[in-house]
């Protein structure tokens, strides 16, 4: 009967959890709510036999609307109260979870809100929360859907009319609502090996992400793998330190992880500067080669 609309959509917040301390508003959007990063941005890849990390920096939403038989009404957000166990992470990864503010203990079936480890979110105010953990070797490749169960309480429903046709007394217009509901926009792709994690706790408007180079150093091979957003045509070039070209080449790249072999067994050993560009954006990393 009730359904909370778009600007619930902002509050995945649940999801989340450790390594360095998340800090709210350390990513901002110029949003009434936001969830950084979004649903299309999405979580970085996870790779199997290696440590995971994602941050989500959450601005909760300071009203919302509710669609009923007679109308739209709309409210203010009390608070977002996030289940924290996270459905679609397979057990194996234990994931640890920690949040700004800090997630509450279970404390009994007394209360559907209370009877879960949860995070409680004010409207209107910012939070963090933070996923991770080593992923096992035995983790098959491929995308893992997340569902995060959440429960949105609103006060202060703003129509005279429509609360006495739902027949809820005007005389308690600060009457709370309560509205179960999920986030289920978001999945962390897992990829076979070789795989290197890419992180995305930073947002950006670059079509691509360079990852790295593995090995590194390097005495005979190594790869530069990144992340492309969509199908693309890419200049690497690698450098020494006095600026001089060691390498340049157009590539072609798949939208996804792409690796470009460069053969260093001919290169004198040092210090080296590689750079990847889209025409656009470049982006450049160090790398050693010790032959």
């Amino acid at each position: 009967m009730k359904k909370i609309l778009f600007p619930l959509l902002f509050l995945l917040t649940g999801l989340a959890a450790n390594a360095q301390v998340c800090v709210p508003g350390t990513l901002t959007a110029p949003k009434n709510a936001y969830i950084l990063p979004d649903s299309a941005t999405n979580f970085a890849n996870a790779c199997p036999g290696t440590y995971y990390e994602q941050i989500l920096y959450i601005k909760a939403a300071k009203d919302t609307a509710i669609v009923t038989p007679a109308g739209i009404i709309t409210a203010d957000i009390d608070s977002f109260v996030v289940d924290a166990n996270i459905i679609g992470l397979p057990a194996g990864w234990n994931p640890t979870v920690q949040s700004v503010p800090m997630a509450l203990p279970a404390a009994g079936a007394s209360a559907p809100k209370s009877n879960m480890l949860r995070l409680v979110i004010p409207g209107d105010s910012l939070a963090c929360v933070r996923i991770s953990g080593t992923v096992p070797l035995s983790q098959q490749a491929g995308p893992l859907p997340l569902t995060v169960n959440l429960r949105v309480y609103t006060s202060n429903l703003h129509s005279t009319t429509l609360l006495l046709e739902l027949g809820i007394p005007t005389l308690y217009p600060g009457r709370k609502t309560d509205t179960l509901t999920s986030i289920n926009d978001y999945r962390i792709v897992v990829y076979p090996t070789p795989c290197w994690p890419t992180a995305v706790n930073t947002i950006s408007t670059y079509n691509f992400n360079l990852v790295g180079n593995v090995p590194n150093p390097s005495n005979s091979m190594t790869q530069i793998v990144f992340e492309s957003n969509i199908d693309e045509m890419y200049t690497l070039q690698v450098v020494n330190t006095v600026g001089e070209t060691i390498f340049s080449k157009k590539v072609q790249a798949a939208k996804g992880m792409n690796y470009i072999p460069v053969d260093t067994k001919n290169i004198t050993s040092g210090i080296y500067i590689y750079s990847l560009s889209d025409g656009k954006n470049s982006v450049s990393k160090r790398m050693e080669v010790a032959n």
